[in-house]
């Protein structure tokens, strides 16, 4: 009844605040205006927007209801679709506030599942979910659950993979009905996650990695394969969607993503790397401008690196190979961007009859990397550029800190905690630039800046601890110090219960 009710209460705090954080009890909540990706799931659906034009792009506040319109097209491939159809998408009419319910309620189901693995050794360790959980009730992260994106999939299934990896290292491997939820936590959350948008498959491929690793049960062989038989089962449920997906986005967006590649960050970071991707020099000039919003016309090589956006992504990808500088240099821009989180370009308050879409202003609107000038105008407004690269670092460090010295299974988890979260953050950016270049980088990374916050607060958890473990410490008698440091075994061996096989303290 104890962990029950440590469950049950986890899961309420998080179904509440994440409601109260987006006003799902009024009738308007906070949510993420459409930039015109949203018709990607609605209108293949056979939705429209309850607007006078049936849009719901740019119209300076959030379009919350929707009604049955004709189908056009095949919608994108995602773990978002689903989770709309699961909210009702398709009836008419169709509110997106139930689709924020739906992802309040998944964050708060993982949350109780993953509380109730965690107080196998006592209520206090679902403390060790905080560093995942409290940015959920940060409304720049939030708001996206009311929303036509797929980053909201993206990050409930982010989620999941932070709950099952504190799971999974809280408990011992004799606790088999936890170690299989933290399993299925991460493997759920890894394959939601990377089958929402092609540029969230580290949230995929680190959830298959920590399942291959897991210890399950015994000593033996048996207990060592059931976590490499979950990762290949992960893999084989993530295939077919995640290469549909890339093969939608390839076909939809033929070559656009390559040449927001090529001229937004290759000849923008390697001036005069026209004769290694095979263009004319007259390219060089356009340097820096993305597809949206003007266009391919008149732009110099444009019509090539359409017509074989594959072909030229490659070369993109070999250059910035040879030029690891000019690399590093792409991704510390992903990582600054991350600190645009709040993406103000996007409204969040609902729309209303009247309501018109007011242009930002360049520093605003710099985000979006549409142009060279307002985007390094944003660039340069960024207050602490430092700061999210600091983060990383430090998470990466705690992390092989957590692998490399035994210590007290508390600074263990968070440590470890931080180093994976920094290590997913930063190959989330590294995609989205690899992917699309600058063009909406903060936009693109928004999921890696809940993955730093994650890593943050983890490092602030891992210096609480251990600042309390050196006083406790200091102030014990001799012969408590020393049973206190015999048990900073990470793993301990045994029964299930956590307790020595023995059975002697």
């Amino acid at each position: 009844m104890q962990r029950l009710s440590v469950a049950v209460s986890a899961a309420v705090v998080m179904l509440f605040g994440i409601a109260l954080t987006l006003g799902l009890f009024g009738n308007s909540p906070s949510g993420a205006g459409d930039n015109g990706d949203g018709i990607r799931l609605f209108c293949g659906a056979g939705m429209i927007p309850d607007t006078p034009t049936g849009r719901s792009n740019w119209l300076g506040g959030v379009a919350i209801d929707f009604v049955r319109g004709p189908a056009c097209g095949v919608p994108q491939p995602s773990s978002a679709l689903v989770a709309l159809r699961l909210a009702g998408m398709g009836e008419d009419p169709f509110s997106l506030t139930r689709l924020g319910w739906l992802y309040a309620i998944a964050a708060a189901v993982v949350t109780g599942v993953a509380a109730w693995a965690l107080s196998k050794r006592g209520p206090a360790w679902a403390l060790v979910l905080l560093p995942a959980a409290v940015p959920l009730f940060n409304i720049d992260f939030a708001r996206f659950f009311v929303s036509m994106f797929a980053e909201p999939a993206g990050l409930v299934g982010g989620y999941a993979v932070l709950c099952g990896l504190a799971v999974a290292l809280t408990t011992d491997p004799g606790n088999r009905v936890e170690r299989a939820v933290a399993l299925v936590l991460m493997g759920a959350g890894g394959l939601v996650a990377g089958t929402a948008k092609p540029s969230f498959a580290p949230v995929l491929a680190a959830a298959v990695v920590l399942c291959a690793v897991l210890r399950f049960g015994s000593r033996g062989w048996a207990g060592r394969v059931v976590g490499p038989l979950a990762a290949v089962a992960v893999v084989a449920a993530a295939f077919g969607p995640l290469t549909a997906t890339v093969a939608w986005q390839d076909s939809s967006y033929k070559g656009v993503n390559t040449f927001n590649l090529v001229y937004t960050v290759v000849l923008e970071e390697i001036p005069g790397a026209t004769a290694e991707l095979g263009l004319t020099p007259e390219a060089q000039s356009y340097a820096g401008n993305a597809y949206f919003p003007n266009g391919p016309a008149g732009v110099p090589g444009a019509d090539e690196i359409i017509a074989k956006g594959s072909e030229y992504r490659t070369r993109a990808w070999e250059v910035l190979a040879a030029h690891p500088g000019a690399a590093l240099t792409a991704l510390s821009v992903g990582v600054v961007a991350t600190e645009s989180r709040d993406l103000v370009y996007l409204p969040s308050r609902k729309w209303l009859p009247g309501m018109v879409w007011t242009a930002p202003e360049p520093t605003v609107a710099g985000s979006q990397g549409a142009d060279r000038e307002s985007l390094r105008a944003w660039l340069s407004s960024v207050a602490l550029p430092w700061k999210p690269w600091a983060v990383a670092v430090l998470g990466l460090l705690a992390g092989v800190f957590a692998l490399l010295r035994r210590t007290n299974r508390a600074l263990t988890v968070l440590c470890r905690t931080a180093g994976v979260a920094a290590l997913i953050g930063l190959g989330v950016v590294a995609l989205a630039i690899l992917g699309d270049g600058y063009f909406e980088v903060a936009k693109h990374v928004w999921l890696a800046a809940y993955l730093f916050d994650v890593t943050l607060l983890a490092l602030v958890g891992a210096a609480v601890v251990a600042v309390v473990t050196a006083v406790r410490r200091r102030s014990a008698p001799d012969g408590a110090e020393t049973v206190e440091a015999s048990s900073a075994e990470p793993v301990p061996t045994g029964g299930g219960d956590g307790r020595p096989a023995n059975g002697t303290a």
